[in-house]
């Protein structure tokens, strides 16, 4: 096994030492252990084609709303809860006929 040394600044010690305190990990070593393996494989595992074209998609939609946004288009005092209401009525409507 390598064993590595290394320094952190305050604040992110504090935050390792939650970590462990809280119940995640058994102690600093797993931690790391975790940190590394998680970015080991996201580096390792590339996306499919699939997510690929998902991802290509969802950027799109993104910077369309971003676009809007700049342009000023946004909606003001948006009530999520009505507009979900809305959408209820709209399909339990479309299941009944």
């Amino acid at each position: 096994m390598t064993q590595v040394a290394i320094q952190l600044p305050d604040d992110l010690g504090q935050f390792l030492q939650r970590a462990v305190h809280s119940g995640g990990f058994h102690d600093s070593n797993e931690f790391f252990i975790s940190i590394v393996a998680n970015l080991k494989e996201q580096t390792e595992s590339p996306l499919t084609s699939e997510e690929e074209l998902k991802l290509a998609s969802l950027r799109v939609d993104i910077q369309h709303a971003v676009d809007q946004a700049e342009r000023g288009e946004v909606i003001r005092d948006f009530k999520m809860d009505a507009f979900l209401e809305e959408r209820h009525r709209e399909h339990s409507a479309a299941d009944a006929a």
